[in-house]
């Protein structure tokens, strides 16, 4: 790891390992709590929003009874959130009749008398079922990576909060594609019924939607190459993100900023103060300004500020924690030095996973067939 490559580079999980020894229990809860920030819209009004926001404010290390509190108050929220969400899901797709999902004939005039549109209006609502369902799931999980921001701060917390995020978005996307398939098999039975109203062969014309309902549920069909790409994507994405967070967090770890104390106007530090109290980050830019007219020459922090870091391609993601942020406020603490002579942990090997012939025998196992 070199200054290069932290500043510009997208593989987190190295800039982790770099100066996870030297991040502070503040720092964990931060970046911790950025990745929890990532469900905000998954989770209704209420408790765990406040769980999320309340971390984020935290100056110092949460008391050990203060997060058992929090604890017990997301417990008791979880229910209520997981129903405000599938009610509000409920709404979306009321239309492709939810509550019917589990009736498994149609009602007919005649009993002799084929409804060819069936096959689209029960998929609809087996869908619409399935993204309530799933959104109530969603939140669940989502709670879950909520409640880690109340563990000890550590590298732990970190760990465990990543994959509950990652597993919870997820989640929200199969929710959303239910959702959306519901109401497109819905409107697809609609424009069915009307083709086939009058129709003579009523079975030809319950295979047609039946095979519009195979193909809006299977969807685009994906390879094992296909499916081994959008895992990779997955993990570069994932590992980008990491690499995001760090970076605003710590900033450059190779070179703590620089400030003056002339540049700490009045002007400046109420900027600073509302970009943090209201989460405004496109006031970021303002906050350039400001601190341009107090002669600051600091080049990091007038780019950090505007987006314009070289060698970042992606828009700038600010969140409570943005190391110029905590700068002007004079909450921004620097790296300890590395430690000397630190070996760097050994990488998986991605193929151990393919070829894990489970546990070696000794030569007096029983390995006779049976």
């Amino acid at each position: 790891m070199n200054e290069t490559s932290w500043q510009t580079g997208a593989d987190g999980d190295e800039m982790l390992e770099f100066v996870a020894d030297r991040l502070s229990p503040r720092q964990w809860l931060l970046a911790s709590a950025a990745y929890a920030r990532r469900l905000w819209d998954v989770l209704p009004d209420g408790t765990l929003r406040q769980a999320i926001d309340f971390a984020e404010r935290a100056l110092e290390p949460i008391p050990a009874t203060e997060r058992a509190a929090w604890l017990k108050k997301i417990d008791a929220a979880v229910l209520d959130a997981v129903s405000t969400a599938q009610q509000t899901q409920h709404a979306i797709v009321k239309s492709a009749d939810p509550d019917a999902a589990t009736v498994a004939d149609p009602v007919l005039a005649r009993p002799n008398q084929i409804a060819p549109s069936f096959p689209l209006f029960q998929a609809a609502s087996r869908h619409a079922a399935n993204a309530i369902e799933w959104i109530g799931e969603t939140v669940n999980e989502a709670a879950s990576a909520v409640r880690v921001l109340f563990n000890e701060p550590d590298a732990q917390m970190l760990d465990e909060i990543r994959p509950l995020v990652e597993q919870t978005v997820g989640s929200r996307t199969r929710a959303n594609t239910a959702a959306n398939n519901a109401l497109r098999l819905k409107h697809e039975g609609d424009e069915h019924a009307d083709r086939s109203a009058g129709v003579k062969n009523k079975r030809l014309a319950e295979s047609e939607a039946l095979e519009i309902v195979r193909k809006i549920e299977e969807g685009k069909s994906r390879s094992q190459d296909d499916a081994f790409e959008a895992e990779m994507k997955r993990d570069r994405a994932a590992a980008k993100t990491l690499a995001r967070v760090l970076r605003e967090i710590v900033g450059n770890a190779f070179k703590p900023p620089r400030i003056e104390p002339a540049w700490r106007t009045n002007t400046v530090v109420a900027l600073a103060k509302g970009i943090h109290e209201d989460r405004a980050f496109d006031r970021m830019v303002l906050l350039a300004d400001a601190i341009l007219d107090a002669d600051c020459d600091e080049e990091a922090i007038l780019r950090h500020c505007r987006g314009t870091e070289i060698g970042v391609k992606e828009p700038p993601q600010h969140f409570r924690g943005c190391w110029v942020i905590e700068l002007i406020l004079g909450r921004y603490v620097p790296l300890p030095a590395p430690t000397p002579n630190k070996k760097p942990k050994p990488k998986p090997d991605p193929l151990d996973d393919v070829f894990d012939l489970g546990p070696l025998r000794g030569k007096d196992d029983d390995t006779r067939l049976a």
